[in-house]
């Protein structure tokens, strides 16, 4: 396992040398794109500082607006213009049993105010703990460009290995990734000009005597990607989705409809972007759950007769269940070293 993660790396890092070192004429010019930085402003290691400069560094010419807090400590970071918001607060836990707190509204705010000011064509939504490792995100915004969908001016990219397929463990309907979003302005703007989350629906299941199987324990009707995303389609179609275990016949056709016409699907490393918090790799257990590119195209009509993804993301999950039952400590060891690797 290990000289197949290294062997992983190698081409990975290899790959974005080549895409970073070759003069390449992209169709896109940096120019034409703004980088929303959203959320929290991260000291601790220099995240959010890494997260500006990773920017500077692949896309430079472009736009950075860091929508924050007042009275966030944002000295030397690298950035254009910056919104201070007033933060709405967490008023509930996200779970049942766990004190998490419910960050939707923040989101929202920091996202919404944001994305409002951009005046470039394309826009790009990410947390204060993403980084780019190359601009492999300029190729995509030229598929963008010339693409058509009945649910925006043009597609959205989005990670392919942090939506949720509902064809695997968890059976969750119109749930992509809410931690990055890149297309055109309009359009990611036009994503977060919705409602916050009421009371009602952010202690729907804490309130709510119901006979629904509540697998997440989530206290909020939805889940904070459900949200944005369901309250996004209830301007563009008619849908009901009760809540955020709902999964009947004719929402999930009209799921594989819309995430089909509506985003580019694209594993992190082929858009460029990863997570200081959250690491998205073969290690980390996101794709599980998540789509592989082989899975989203299927929804499509395509059929790739081998899907790679899932192959490595299974035999390493085997593999880790394994060291996991041999020796907890060493698994410990050799995750945190690998998931930063791929």
């Amino acid at each position: 396992m290990i000289y197949l993660n290294k062997l992983l790396w190698f081409n990975f890092k290899l790959i974005n040398y080549i895409a970073v070192s070759k003069n390449i004429n992209y169709k896109i010019n940096n120019e034409e794109i703004t980088f929303v930085i959203q959320g929290p402003i991260l000291n601790d290691n220099n995240v959010t500082k890494k997260s500006c400069e990773s920017i500077r560094k692949y896309f430079p010419g472009s736009q950075i607006i860091l929508s924050t807090w007042k009275e966030s400590n944002t000295i030397n970071l690298e950035y254009d213009h910056k919104i201070e918001n007033n933060d709405p607060g967490s008023p509930e836990n996200y779970f049942l049993k766990k004190e998490i707190p419910n960050n939707i509204n923040r989101q929202i705010i920091s996202s919404y105010n944001g994305i409002k000011k951009v005046n470039t064509k394309f826009a790009v939504k990410m947390r204060s703990d993403m980084y780019f490792v190359s601009n492999k995100l300029l190729k995509l915004l030229e598929i963008v460009d010339t693409s058509k969908s009945n649910y925006s001016s043009k597609k959205i990219i989005i990670p392919s290995n942090m939506a949720i397929n509902p064809d695997r463990e968890y059976k969750l309907l119109f749930h992509p990734s809410d931690t990055f979003f890149a297309g055109l302005s309009k359009d990611i703007y036009e994503l977060f000009d919705i409602p916050l989350m009421d009371n009602f629906t952010m202690r729907y299941f804490k309130d709510k005597d119901t006979d629904i199987i509540n697998y997440l324990q989530i206290s909020s009707r939805y889940t904070c990607e459900q949200y944005i995303f369901y309250s996004y389609l209830k301007k563009k179609i008619s849908l009901y989705f009760k809540n955020a275990f709902d999964y009947s016949k004719e929402n999930r056709v009209l799921h594989d409809k819309i995430f089909s016409n509506l985003f580019i699907c694209i594993r992190n490393s082929k858009i460029g972007v990863n997570c200081y918090k959250h690491p998205m790799s073969y290690f980390s257990s996101t794709l599980y759950y998540a789509y592989s590119e082989n899975e989203f195209n299927k929804i499509n009509g395509e059929n790739d007769f081998f899907d790679f993804e899932r192959f490595v993301s299974n035999f390493i999950r085997l593999i880790k269940s394994i060291i996991f039952f041999l020796s907890k400590s060493f698994f410990y060891k050799i995750k945190n070293f690998f998931i930063k690797k791929i």
